[in-house]
């Protein structure tokens, strides 16, 4: 019984468990809203690849610098500081939340000043496109991207490549994360090597 109103089951056969339509549709839609329903739901329309969502190296920033969800400025090489992909989205302190590169082959490729009125240039386009098919995202700003995968890169790097300006982080830092997908997928290998030769 969902309505709480009582009723009177049959007498044979098998027992009913609403006293109507409405009872029966009112317990469907409170299973379909269960905690474990919802939050499975809320994962898979995240576009945040779950390859980061389910590492624990997440803290929060203010003005691009890392702070603990406690508020107060931390480190990035500093473990204790981090924190659940969770426990960043519960919180509200600071500007938003970033990801922390440690060399386990998870990299992040910055592309600066190549977004204009949240269209992305031809040349940065190409350059995506050559790396990978792989999550990319809008930067906080709007007018970069950040693209991340896998890469065997022993430090970050910095170089151009025609009218781009590119850097490479595989560790040593965090990266802010906005879930705003330029392109949504899991993450892959990047080319890097096809890339740093650009």
């Amino acid at each position: 019984m969902v309505c709480g109103v009582d009723f009177v089951g049959a007498a044979t056969g098998r027992p009913r468990r609403f006293c109507g339509g409405a009872c029966r549709v009112k317990a469907y839609r409170n299973r379909r809203r269960s905690p474990a329903i919802v939050a499975e739901l809320q994962a898979e329309l995240d576009p945040i690849p779950v390859e980061l969502r389910r590492l624990p190296r997440w803290v929060r920033h203010r003005e691009k610098r890392p702070i603990a969800i406690g508020g107060w400025a931390v480190s990035v090489h500093d473990e204790l500081a981090w924190a659940s992909y969770g426990e960043v989205v519960g919180c509200d302190k600071g500007d938003g939340f970033g990801f922390v590169l440690n060399g386990d082959g998870i990299v992040c490729v910055d592309l600066d000043d190549c977004v204009t009125d949240g269209v992305v240039d031809a040349e940065a386009a190409d350059f995506v496109a050559g790396i990978g098919e792989t999550y990319s995202e809008f930067s906080p700003s709007g007018r970069g991207l950040h693209v991340w995968g896998y890469g065997s890169l022993d430090k970050g790097r910095r170089f151009t490549a025609g009218n781009l300006k590119v850097e490479v982080y595989p560790a040593g830092r965090f990266i802010t994360v906005t879930g705003r997908p330029y392109r949504k997928s899991k993450l892959d290998v990047l080319y890097l090597d096809w890339a740093l030769q650009r």
